[in-house]
C-alpha cells in the first residue's frame, strides 16, 4: 500500500509538523500512570510486535495503542483540514487501514488489541483496561466500580 504522494509545503509548515510528538505523548503519559496504578507490568513499543503498540502487558498478551484523534481519523474528533483535503483524507485513511491490518497480525498471534483515544478520560481508561486484563486485584475492582 502506497502512501499518498505529499503536496508541497512551505518551510513554516515543515518546522511546525516536525515538533509533532510520535511518542511520550500526554495521552500516553496518563495511560502510563493507570498501568502503574493498577500494577500491571508493560513494555514500552516493543519492535518485535507488528505495529509496535504504545504498550504491550506481556503477562495478559495485551497490545495497547494510543491513538491521536487526527492522525487515526477519531469519530468524534476527526474533521479534516481546510487545505490539501483530498491527500490529509487519504492519508487519514491510510493509517485506519494500517491499523486494522497491524491489529488483525496481532489477534492471529493469539494477542488481545485495544486502542484508546488521546480524548478518552483517566477514568474510561482505566475501566478499559481493568476490564480488558480481567485483573482481578482489590485495587482493580474499586477502579472498576468508579
Amino acid at each position: 500500500m502506497t502512501s499518498p504522494s505529499r503536496p508541497k509545503t512551505t518551510p513554516d509548515v515543515s518546522a511546525r509538523m516536525k515538533r509533532v510528538r510520535t511518542s511520550r505523548t500526554s495521552a500516553e503519559r496518563e495511560v502510563e500512570k493507570v498501568l502503574r496504578r493498577v500494577g500491571l507490568r508493560y513494555k514500552r513499543n516493543p519492535k518485535s510486535l507488528p505495529g509496535t503498540p504504545d504498550f504491550f502487558i506481556q503477562e495478559k498478551k495485551l497490545a495497547v495503542f494510543v491513538d491521536g484523534c487526527f492522525w487515526h481519523g477519531c469519530p468524534r474528533c476527526f474533521s479534516g483540514t481546510r487545505r490539501n483535503r483530498k491527500w490529509w483524507t487519504e492519508k487519514i485513511e491510510t493509517n485506519r487501514r494500517r491499523d486494522r491490518r497491524m491489529d488483525a497480525r496481532l489477534r492471529r498471534l493469539g494477542y488481545k488489541v485495544i486502542h484508546i483515544w488521546e480524548h478518552d478520560s483517566h477514568r474510561r481508561v482505566q475501566r478499559r483496561l481493568v476490564m480488558v486484563t480481567g485483573c482481578d486485584t482489590d485495587l482493580c475492582s474499586r477502579i472498576c466500580r468508579i
